[in-house]
């Protein structure tokens, strides 16, 4: 890989001002393509960027022994990059252990001509016609554009653009009630400056999805030369009935095609869109060198596989998650976070809102955004133009509501 955005000289300084103190990272002449960053107790060298990439690519020149006596951890190392590993009978006295950690998703299209023949090869005709109808739906809602930033941006543009992408996962997660560690001050605050630059340098590329001017549904991506990496990806979830997320993956793959790239990489994280979409499941391993002469170099070596099987250990026994809900709920909910359900849905024939028993309310104030959901599920099933659909509150019940198109209605009774 000639090209990895994760090792390059504005990923290394950028990561290294946030995490590391802006210290000088280290380079070892006997591996090329990533950098070191020395730990604080341990005799023991971590790649820059940590787990904070999507994979590491290297070259070993084992003629050369600067490796002497060391021990050297590389997070994410993706089995389809084909990192040269150590030969069996190398004579050096370097050596490789590899701990298996996560699985990684991918979109293999380098042998498909436009993004159509892929999802056809992945999809059946039913679930075609779905993802067209969801987003000629959105579409016909809605007052939908579509934005691919890779490049240029005005810094106050951009800070809109990612402000909104901030809540938008802020809102995604407080519905799932669990903590999200890339919304941390810290890491956001990296992100956001990461990002900015590479834009610039094209290494970076935001997807947004707008209705109107609000961003709806954003993904962040990083680039290689043939590879587009999904980094983030969020949608409003009160649009989820017109499955936004389907559509941006559909417009990543027309670019990828437009752009002649490769690989759309999902990278790590086990979901069902994933294996939906991808069509190559590889593995995510951490690689540990260390001086097979060196009994301080071994020990140091197997005490970070031991750590690292047992977090796999613990993660695949749902102890992470665990941990992630009971951070979000020692946080405390968001003061914007809302507890109404529905509990009763009814069709209304002949509805009529010209009486005093109903009372137009405007759904896009913050003291009925609740409503939000239900609405755009609404129009989803009775697609028109958003703006025809109104809201009425009942006068006898303070939980009923009545949502109503030019042609149909429905009653809706929360909790």
């Amino acid at each position: 890989m000639k090209q990895n955005p994760f090792t390059s000289t504005s990923f290394v300084t950028v990561w290294s001002k946030h995490f590391n103190g802006s210290k000088l990272s280290k380079s070892f002449d006997f591996i090329s393509g990533v950098q070191f960053l020395k730990h604080s107790i341990l005799p023991l060298y971590i790649n820059i960027g940590k787990n904070l990439t999507k994979g590491i690519f290297y070259e070993l020149h084992t003629s050369i022994t600067d490796y002497k006596g060391k021990t050297f951890l590389i997070y994410d190392v993706p089995d389809y990059f084909n990192v040269r590993e150590l030969a069996r009978d190398n004579p050096s006295s370097l050596r490789l252990k590899k701990v298996f950690q996560y699985q990684g998703f991918l979109m293999d299209i380098s042998s498909y001509t436009n993004q159509d023949e892929y999802i056809n090869a992945q999809f059946s005709s039913k679930n075609r016609r779905e993802f067209r109808s969801n987003q000629r739906r959105l579409e016909e809602c809605f007052n939908i554009k579509y934005s691919f930033l890779h490049g240029e941006i005005n810094e106050s543009d951009f800070i809109e653009v990612f402000d909104s992408f901030y809540s938008l996962l802020n809102k995604r997660f407080a519905g799932k009630q669990v903590n999200y560690h890339h919304l941390s001050p810290e890491k956001w605050n990296y992100y956001k400056e990461l990002v900015y630059v590479m834009l610039q340098e094209k290494k970076a590329s935001l997807l947004i999805i707008y209705r109107d001017d609000t961003p709806i549904g954003v993904t962040l991506n990083f680039h290689s030369e043939a590879i587009l990496f999904e980094t983030i990806t969020v949608f409003d979830p009160d649009y989820y009935k017109f499955s936004v997320g389907k559509t941006s993956i559909i417009k990543l793959l027309e670019w990828c095609f437009e752009n002649n790239y490769s690989i759309s990489d999902f990278s790590k994280g086990d979901f069902d869109y994933k294996h939906k979409w991808s069509n190559l499941i590889y593995d995510f391993n951490y690689h540990i060198l260390y001086d097979s002469k060196s009994i301080i170099s071994t020990l140091t070596a197997n005490l970070v596989e031991t750590f690292f099987k047992t977090k796999l250990y613990l993660r695949r026994k749902k102890v992470n998650e665990l941990y992630r809900k009971a951070k979000f709920l020692l946080q405390g909910k968001p003061e914007e976070s809302f507890e109404y359900e529905a509990i009763k849905f009814e069709k209304l024939d002949g509805f009529e809102a010209n009486s005093g028993h109903y009372l137009p309310i405007d759904y896009n104030i913050e003291t009925y955004s609740y409503l939000q959901q239900y609405v755009y599920t609404f129009a989803f099933a009775n697609p028109e133009p958003i703006d025809n659909i109104k809201v009425y509150k009942t006068s006898e019940n303070a939980k009923e509501y009545v949502i109503s198109g030019s042609k149909k209605a429905q009653r809706i009774t929360l909790k």
